[in-house]
């Protein structure tokens, strides 16, 4: 039976309400006080080692300072592309807002999101404040005109529900202590970050049920305006959609991921209409399992939005296979740049996704020249069939050789890694079992289960899992001697197999910041009868061309340790080391690298060693 809009606002009581702005106030106050602490702290020495006048103003300033400074933004509109007041797009928002209830929208920005979000900032203690609606490119490609124009009319409706009021400062509080909620916990925090952490998991969940049950009214009562503007139908198709693009993405279309990954390091130029294409292309098969996925998903702890089938039966609308139109939302906002918005988008799109493609990209590569060049090893073809066609006749084939193998941590490990990427909860099953068989894997395991909790379970979970994944990455850090640097100078060293050197060089190979790279492993030492594999990568980072800000040494360091990972076992551990193109080698690493040639993946095409003058010594 259709849930009606009365019935969907009354089942927020006002009992409801008054207990989550008190658990706000609560929650808001112990970060206050926490971050009262220091100011306390400078006030009281102020007033002993100075003049007790001035303590309290130091105390009161450091208080805001330290307030201001560690409040988190949840809204980053850095590289959202503002809209020009005379567009389309600008006069559909008036109209509707005529419509919808007489609101005042300062900013307009275009985000790479696919979805839509009406927001205001705050500046500064409340003064200053700014209504910004966000809406997303993909919707703009995805959506017809008028369905973009029901999204616009239900992001209308949290203002003029004066959703924002309260809700924006609830937002807030929610991205705040989740922050501290899903951190792990270590060794270098200090007592106040302790103290926020174990806040975090006392409190926060609580509050975080208490918060999506009144965020999901607040998206009914939004959808209602929707319905006044006539959008009602339009906005479920757009969410339709929006649920079709996400399930076809993660399921029909992984055997075109894979093929397009295996093509090139590189996503294609026109990679967003590929994409469009190929869930044009699957709609329609997908429509039933999209709806089933989108009624049975587990809640998660920081769902915010009703489901599917429930905001179509608020709305009292049937849910129908939607129609795709030959011109998009996009040409018609922006007739005269569209054209090259979306192309500064999906560069943007493949600039950021270029590092994990590139990833992708070698693994594949890897496990196809390790399936050829072994042929009769079938747990090897089992694991490079599974990941290289994405099916589930090779997932099947997959169980069939755990099933064979129940003992053999690797194949647990490679099927659980891909029924999670499929988001198959039984995934955790197979890496506790090869966890179980295999300590060394604990880390690389772990992370990938935490990372499973952390986008759909309840506190709890997530909490057992990050406590889990903590000590495991604790444990494997023993393995790490401090005098690694000068065994990897004396010791002997073993290269990569031929395959892995070279898909590693090609990964490297037209990286201008790379003069120079050095692969080779040594045996850890031994802790309980356990002892690691070390692959250890240094590279020399060529300091004459332009650095971006994914050339830093940080960023660079950890795009070599992912690329060796895609290569190297699970049980495996690495470690990697930048050296400046100015700064001088050791004579005794350069020496023990080149009695071993397989170690050197590429040689330095600059000088070593030469007109360097070592500062220390003079």
């Amino acid at each position: 039976m259709p849930i009606g809009p009365l019935r969907n606002a009354m089942q927020f009581s006002i009992f409801q309400k008054f207990r989550l702005l008190v658990l706000c106030i609560f929650v808001e106050s112990i970060y206050y006080i926490l971050a009262l602490v220091p100011a306390a702290v400078i006030t009281w020495l102020c007033a002993v080692f100075y003049s007790p006048k001035p303590a309290p103003l130091a105390g009161a300033t450091l208080f805001l300072v330290v307030l201001w400074a560690n409040r988190p933004d949840p809204i980053d509109d850095r590289d959202a592309i503002a809209v020009a007041p005379g567009s389309v797009l600008h006069r559909w928002v008036t109209e509707l807002s005529k419509t919808v209830g007489q609101c005042k929208i300062h900013h307009i920005v275009l985000t790479e999101e696919l979805n839509a979000s009406a927001y205001v900032s705050p500046g500064f203690l409340g003064f200053g404040a700014r209504k910004t609606l966000r809406i997303g490119l993909p919707l703009l490609q995805y959506l017809s005109s008028d369905e973009v124009k029901s999204v616009v009319a239900h992001e209308l409706g949290h203002f003029s529900r004066q959703h924002n009021r309260v809700g924006q400062w609830i937002y807030r509080v929610r991205y705040k202590w989740s922050i501290f909620l899903l951190s792990r916990r270590s060794e270098q925090d200090g007592f106040i970050q302790s103290l926020q952490k174990l806040a975090a998991r006392r409190f926060i969940p609580a509050f975080l049920r208490q918060s999506s049950a009144w965020s999901h009214q607040c998206e009914y009562e939004a959808d209602d305006c929707a319905k006044r503007a006539g959008l009602a139908k339009c906005l479920i198709d757009a969410l339709v959609k929006m649920e079709l693009h996400e399930h076809i993405q993660h399921h029909a279309m992984q055997k075109d991921w894979v093929q397009w990954k295996l093509q090139s390091d590189t996503p294609p130029q026109n990679i967003l209409e590929m994409i469009l294409t190929k869930v044009q292309f699957y709609a329609e098969e997908s429509f039933a399992s999209t709806l089933t996925t989108a009624k049975t998903r587990p809640l998660s702890l920081y769902d915010t939005h009703p489901r599917l089938q429930q905001r179509a039966d608020h709305l009292c609308v049937a849910i129908e296979p939607p129609q795709w139109n030959s011109v998009c939302a996009g040409v018609e906002a922006f007739p005269d740049s569209w054209a090259s918005i979306f192309r500064d988008y999906q560069t943007s799109w493949i600039n950021k996704h270029q590092h994990s493609w590139c990833f992708d990209h070698y693994r594949m590569r890897w496990l196809h020249a390790e399936a050829e060049a072994n042929p009769g090893d079938l747990v090897l073809q089992a694991v490079a069939t599974a990941s290289l066609s994405a099916s589930t006749t090779a997932l099947d084939a997959l169980r069939a050789m755990v099933a064979t193998h129940p003992s053999d941590a690797y194949l647990n490990y490679e099927l659980g890694r891909a029924l999670l990427e499929g988001n198959h909860e039984e995934g955790i099953q197979h890496l506790q079992t090869a966890i179980r068989l295999n300590k060394k894997i604990a880390a690389v395991a772990l992370q990938r289960i935490s990372d499973y909790h952390l986008s759909r379970d309840n506190a709890d979970t997530i909490e057992r899992s990050i406590r889990k994944l903590d000590a495991a990455l604790g444990w494997t850090s023993r393995f790490i001697d401090e005098n690694l640097w000068t065994r990897f100078a004396n010791e002997p060293l073993e290269p990569l197999c031929a395959t892995a050197r070279n898909l590693f060089r090609d990964a490297i190979s037209e990286n201008p910041h790379i003069d120079g790279c050095w692969v080779g492993s040594l045996p850890s030492k031994q802790i309980d009868g356990f002892q690691f594999k070390i692959n250890l990568v240094i590279f020399r980072m060529d300091g004459s061309v332009e650095f971006t800000p994914h050339s830093t040494e940080d960023h660079m360091r950890a795009h070599m340790a992912h690329l060796l990972e895609t290569v190297i076992k699970p049980d495996e551990l690495v470690y990697v080391k930048a050296v400046f193109y100015t700064e001088p080698m050791n004579p005794k690493l350069l020496q023990n690298i080149n009695r071993y040639p397989g170690v050197c993946i590429t040689q330095p095409q600059g000088p070593v060693n030469h007109n360097l003058v070592r500062i220390d010594v003079l």
